[in-house]
Formats: structure tokens, sequence, C-alpha cells
């Protein structure tokens, strides 16, 4: 019995020095990085547009814009974001807005509200939608319009 346990102690302590020297030398053992990519993929599919965004309501000075897609998954938390400017070329003002996931709907429907705008003013938007990880959930619109009052 003691030369079987001399054996798998010799096993061991040759197996050790050589783990270390992996992780020493950078490299990732095997298993790991697979695990890293399944923890960094998106649990979810892209969400798809059911429903083109519309302008919901307008006033002289703020926006309501609706949408709605095929139920993201992921997180409880998702965001709807609309990029949005004067210019169609230069999008670059933001106004997002939170929403809960119902996982027992097929869709979702956001709804956005800018303020501050410009009245009598036409402007460009395009949308989309993120976890709460900032994470894109694949839907992206094409550009459209709105005139405030």
């Amino acid at each position: 019995m003691k030369s079987e346990s001399r054996t798998d102690v010799t096993l061991m302590r040759s197996f050790t020095p050589t783990f270390l020297f992996v992780i020493i030398a950078g490299l990732t053992p095997w298993g790991v990085a697979v695990d890293a990519e399944m923890a960094a993929a998106p649990t979810h599919d892209a969400a798809q547009l059911t429903a083109d965004p519309e302008l919901e309501s307008a006033t002289d000075t703020s926006a309501i814009i609706r949408w709605t897609t095929i139920n993201p998954g992921g997180t409880a938390l998702h965001y709807g974001v609309v990029h949005y400017g004067t210019d169609a070329k230069n999008l670059t003002q933001v106004a997002q807005s939170p929403n809960r996931r119902n996982p027992s709907h097929p869709d979702m429907t956001f709804r956005v509200r800018i303020m501050g705008l410009s009245s009598n003013t036409t402007y460009y938007y395009k949308v989309e939608s993120t976890g709460a990880t900032g994470a894109s959930d694949g839907v992206s619109s094409s550009m459209k319009t709105f005139k405030t009052q």
C-alpha cells in the first residue's frame, strides 16, 4: 500500500509544477477560455422590430417615440434609446428610458420621452434598445423624422 501512495504523490508533484507554469506563462488552461467565452456571449437572441418607431405625441418642446420589438430576453431591465438631432447626418443627442422586460410576453414596447426640443423644428432620429449592461439587443431602426408644434 505504501508504494501506491508514493506513486500518487509523485504524479501530483509532477502535475502541479506544469499547471503553475501554464498560469505563470500567461496561458489559459484548457476549459477556462471556453468558460470565459460563454460568460461573454449574450444569453438571448437579437431582438427584432415588430412595430417601427413612430411619434406617439409631440408638443412644442417635447416628443414621445414608441416602438415594439420581439422580447429580447436577457436581463430584466432594458433601455429604449433614441439618437436624434436636427441634421440627419449628426444624431448627437440621446434620450433613453428604462423598461422592465416581462418574460411571459412575446413582445416589448419601448416609449422614450425627448425633452428640451425647439418648437416648429424637424428632428431626425433612430432607435435602439439595450440590456441593463448597455449591450445592444440587436435592434436598430432606419432613419425617421418628426416635427414639433
